[in-house]
């Protein structure tokens, strides 16, 4: 009882060791033909990509380097592609969570006519899943558990067996 107290007070005594002071952030420089000052770049953060008129890129993820008379990370038409495709499979989970099948199908139908390049097993996933909302059947099971069964790195999984496996077949 006693080494259990004294071991006890042994850890309560201990203190953290201090946390190590951080390191000084480069010192302004001058920039350009005025005295106008712009804090030094850090050499790892050095931007690789400049505007046609000269001026530096922030690289993207860049929130914690100090990053003044950079402009930001330009949308592309890439960007903006990607941005309605995120919006497009949300919509798609939203049809989704309201057990909506006619309303998925035709988002399902939007999404294939747009991206037609893009991964068939997602694809794949939302239109098994639209058929399960429709009506469970031991067919569309059995396809509901191969597509879960194979298909191991899809987001639809916990989705295929949430409105296809689990529960009883009517």
């Amino acid at each position: 009882m006693g080494l259990l107290a004294l071991a006890a007070l042994a850890w309560w005594a201990r203190r953290p060791a201090p946390a190590p002071a951080p390191a000084p952030r480069p010192g302004p420089v001058l920039a350009g033909r005025g005295a106008e000052r712009v804090p030094a770049l850090r050499a790892a953060a050095a931007p690789v990509n400049f505007t046609p008129e000269g001026l530096p890129i922030r690289p993207a993820g860049s929130v914690d380097m100090d990053s003044a008379g950079m402009v930001p990370h330009p949308i592309t038409p890439q960007h903006q592609r990607i941005f309605r495709e995120n919006n497009l499979i949300g919509d798609l989970n939203g049809a989704m969570d309201v057990k909506d099948a006619p309303g998925l199908r035709r988002l399902l139908q939007q999404y294939r006519d747009e991206y037609p390049e893009d991964a068939h097993v997602l694809q794949d996933g939302y239109a098994m899943i639209a058929s399960c909302l429709e009506s469970v059947t031991p067919e569309t099971r059995a396809a509901a558990q191969r597509y879960y069964d194979e298909e191991l790195d899809s987001g639809l999984r916990r989705y295929i067996r949430r409105h296809c496996l689990e529960g009883p077949i009517p």
